[in-house]
């Protein structure tokens, strides 16, 4: 059994929180299974404070080649995650984010065909990556 410290060390050692980490970027977000992600400068500073050799566009690539992606997740908000972790992550969180959407948007969209809608905001999101603000307004 370990004791109390010792769970704390082994968790922040497995967040490479201890020291950083000579790991590629691609492999830090895919063992953190999910970086928070609501402020786009959030993943930047996380990975920052994990990996010894990280520099900003490192990221900036692996987002723009969408090997790493920022979407809705666990508890409703952004994360980052690997396009892999995606597939597999997504899937298992859809029903709750469905219920979310049929229950605390609802009055909002009331009337509104959510499948005409998803095939409406798909257009615009696969010529190009949009903030919140501007996919809905």
């Amino acid at each position: 059994m370990l004791s109390r410290r010792a769970l704390n060390r082994a968790l922040l050692s497995r967040q490479m929180l201890l020291q950083r980490a000579n790991t590629p970027v691609i492999e830090a977000v895919e063992r953190l299974i999910g970086m928070q992600a609501q402020s786009p400068s959030a993943p930047y500073f996380a990975l920052w404070s994990r990996l010894a050799d990280f520099e900003h566009g490192q990221l900036s690539r692996l987002l723009l080649e969408r090997s790493v992606v920022r979407i809705v997740l666990m508890r409703g908000t952004l994360h980052l995650v690997s396009a892999g972790d995606c597939l597999v992550v997504r899937p298992a969180v859809q029903p709750v984010l469905d219920r979310w959407l049929r229950g605390t948007l609802s009055k909002k969209l009331h009337g509104v065909d959510l499948n005409e809608l998803t095939s409406v905001a798909r257009i615009y999101i696969e010529e190009e990556a949009l903030t919140y603000h501007e996919l809905t307004t």
